[in-house]
């Protein structure tokens, strides 16, 4: 291990301290909701995200019923199950320990679970972090302003925003992979991914240099299995990482590092089976690879990462001169991560903004590093700390109060009418397992959350032709539909969810011409109509 690796039990214990705030402060929002709820509504249990948010749920109720493969379950194409989204089936596994799968409580005990992971994979993300940072770093309380900018910091993207210079939403507003408080905030599989991630490297740095090793870098692996259970993708930055690292350590040293392409190799090749069974699952299911190639998450134009980044970057261009003049392997990591990221965010593939994953804890640590150097000691060093601060938390502060009032104010989709849910509750109890219900996406969102139903759509990534069949869906509530069309679209589903969404875009249209599937008066406001099939 490089300088600063001891951590003094009292350091622990502020970080404790550190760690349980931050993750408190996450979770007033949500409580706010679920005070807030009343007068027919119910709090859905995310204040951002609610589209993805609903998605997790429908993947923890499948670990409920006694699934271990994931499918999709905002489409209708039948397909295979595969070994996906395994953190979500596990929790959902957990909580029919705690509650009947069959019970109408079943959702409300995902979301708390849920929450549950979130707070303790958000606390032990924060501790794992704090220890990658004393790793280059001596003096607790710089370690601890590191951990803060790590943890909370982002961009000055809004300040743009306010003044009108752009209308696009700031990168640290909507990509958790950049930036830390929006996985705090509610994304546990995120969080625990990236807990594997710098778990892994802290394993690979105590291989360095250790006589006994192989056990070491065998447990980077594991704990990069775990990543990659989380996200598949992540498995690739890891490599691309590695190899950068390897060259930076090439170039300063004018050596081949051979001892590090041994250690971080075996480290990679554990990996290695979950990455190709997870690419014969994509590449030999026409369904789940419909799905990953409409995952269309492209970055934006550079300048918004430059005014997403710009308060770290500057000093982190510093701290990188400093961990270049060190030379020491561990430090060069620091200077390869964020060289290769901008690399990383335009490669020609779909999820160019997600593969930014993890950039932040070096440029923490180099931006802390490069702004200590610039400041001596004294007034000026706590009043350019105090300012930069205050910067670097100010996208964070406006997430928390905008999750924050958003909660206080019951509406859709943070918000779902309660009759609406007991009327998904109603026919969840009457129909088959993963029969196909046709509603609006909103309403298809909520619906595999609440049952061990599908949804014809209800997700942009998740439904198959999603945009299609969502102009299919409106036209149909809307009576727009010819008839050749209308049977083809009843052919795929089983039930029909007629609700006031619905409702309201049929217009004087009150009814539909199928059979109900429930009595009027046991699902009202909604009408669910059942399907006949030959």
């Amino acid at each position: 291990m490089p300088e600063g690796g001891v951590i003094s039990a009292a350091e622990w214990r502020r970080v404790t301290v550190f760690a349980a705030a931050v993750m408190i402060l996450t979770l007033l929002p949500y409580l706010a909701g679920a005070l807030a709820a009343g007068d027919g509504w119910m709090f859905g249990g995310f204040v951002f995200g609610v589209e993805d948010g609903y998605s997790y749920l429908a993947k923890m109720r499948l670990g409920a019923r006694g699934d271990w493969l994931f499918t999709l379950r905002y489409t209708h194409e039948p397909h295979d199950g595969a070994p996906l989204f395994l953190p979500y089936l596990l929790l959902g596994k957990l909580t029919a320990l705690l509650v009947d799968p069959r019970s109408s409580d079943l959702p409300a005990a995902l979301i708390i679970v849920f929450h549950l992971a979130r707070l303790i994979c958000g606390f032990g993300l924060i501790l794992v972090t704090y220890r990658f940072v004393a790793v280059f770093v001596r003096r607790p309380a710089t370690r601890l302003l590191t951990l803060a900018a790590i943890a909370l910091g982002g961009g000055v993207g809004w300040v743009a925003n306010v003044a009108g210079a752009t209308d696009a939403l700031p990168v640290d507003f909507y990509i958790p992979e950049g930036f830390s408080f929006l996985i705090l905030l509610g994304l546990p599989h995120l969080a625990l991914a990236r807990m594997a991630l710098l778990g892994g490297l802290l394993l690979l740095f105590r291989t360095l240099g250790a006589t006994h090793w192989p056990p070491w870098a065998l447990a980077a692996g594991l704990c990069w299995v775990v990543m990659g259970l989380c996200v598949p993708f992540y498995l690739a930055v890891v490599y691309v990482v590695l190899g950068a690292w390897g060259l930076a350590v090439w170039a300063r040293t004018r050596r081949f590092p051979w001892a590090l392409a041994w250690r971080a190799g075996i480290a990679a090749l554990v990996t290695l089976p979950l990455l190709l069974v997870t690419a014969y699952a994509f590449l030999t299911n026409e369904v789940l690879g419909a799905w990953s190639s409409q995952n269309q998450l492209p970055s934006p134009a550079p300048i918004h990462y430059v005014l997403g980044y710009v308060i770290l970057a500057v000093p982190a261009l510093i701290g990188a001169r400093w961990a270049w003049q060190r030379g020491a392997p561990p430090h060069l990591l620091l200077v390869a991560w964020i060289v290769v990221a901008p690399v990383l965010v335009y490669l020609p593939v779909n999820v160019q903004r997600r593969l930014l994953e993890g950039v932040i804890v070096p440029l923490g640590v180099l931006a802390v590093v490069g702004l200590r150097l610039s400041f001596p000691p004294g007034r000026r060093w706590r009043r350019a700390r105090a300012f930069w601060l205050a910067a670097l938390l100010s996208g964070a502060a406006l997430l928390w109060l905008g999750a924050l009032f958003t909660a206080l104010k019951p509406d859709r989709p943070i918000f779902q009418p309660g009759a609406e849910l007991r009327a998904m509750g109603a026919l969840n109890r009457i129909a088959p397992r993963d029969a196909v219900v046709l509603a609006l996406k909103e309403t298809g969102n909520v619906l595999p959350a609440w049952t061990d139903l599908k949804a014809y759509v209800g997700h942009g990534p998740e439904t198959i032709d999603a945009d299609r069949k969502e102009r299919l869906a409106e036209q149909f509530f809307a009576g727009a539909l010819d008839p050749v069309a209308q049977r083809e679209l009843l052919a795929t589903v089983d039930y029909v969810f007629f609700g006031p969404q619905e409702q309201a875009i049929a217009g004087s249209r009150r009814s539909l011409d199928l059979p109900l599937a429930l009595p009027p008066e046991e699902t009202a406001p909604v009408l669910i109509y059942e399907v006949p099939h030959e």
